[in-house]
């Protein structure tokens, strides 16, 4: 029997990781299950063993496995580690910032294949509108092994619904040529009127 995918996405501030860590208490707390909530390297928000919300009103913060953005499979180490010490399965795997997480696809994949239930958080388009890392095409993993997709929700300033990360350098928005991964926090929703994008080709 395989697991099952439950995958939260949107733009900056709209409670990903919030939403991510209430259901891995949830699980915790309610369905007495184990919950290996993971934070990949690239992830620079919180500080390293932490995975932390911007929604200070919610689930603040949860202590986090940390792993090579670049090598998820390095976790299947810890889980078996993981499983020997609490004397039974780790029935759900939580990744926060799944965007940074390279295989993701075939990473999930192979956790569902092991019946582990599995959380992903994450953004689905980068500071330029295109799509971020393999978050979009684990759509496909909940069509077929079953779950849900969450959309965050976001807000522009005007009110509207920001469906756009906005990067900010200087407090200018970003041109189209900046490397998409950079360390900071200077990113706000926007909505389609006011999502600016300097240097766009086309």
């Amino acid at each position: 029997m395989a697991g099952r995918l439950e995958l939260m996405m949107g733009p900056m501030r709209s409670n990903k990781t919030a939403e991510l860590l209430r259901r891995a208490e949830m699980r915790r707390e309610y369905a007495n299950q184990h919950v290996l909530v993971l934070k990949p390297s690239d992830d620079t928000k919180s500080a390293p063993g932490l995975i932390e919300s911007r929604n200070k009103v919610s689930h603040v913060k949860m202590s986090a496995t940390e792993f090579n953005s670049a090598n998820p499979w390095e976790v299947l180490e810890i889980i078996d580690q993981t499983e020997q010490q609490i004397g039974k399965r780790v029935e759900c795997v939580a990744i926060d910032e799944g965007q940074f997480v390279e295989d993701l696809f075939t990473f999930t994949k192979f956790l569902l294949d092991q019946n582990h239930d599995v959380l992903v958080a994450g953004l689905d388009l980068d500071f330029r509108a295109i799509p971020f890392g393999e978050m979009l095409t684990l759509t496909w993993l909940v069509s077929t092994y079953g779950g849900s997709v969450t959309e965050c929700m976001a807000y522009c300033r005007c009110g509207a619904r920001g469906i756009y990360t906005q990067r900010l350098i200087d407090g200018k928005p970003a041109p189209y040529a900046s490397p998409v991964k950079l360390a900071g926090d200077c990113y706000e929703p926007r909505c389609e009127e006011h999502f600016v994008l300097p240097g766009r080709p086309h």
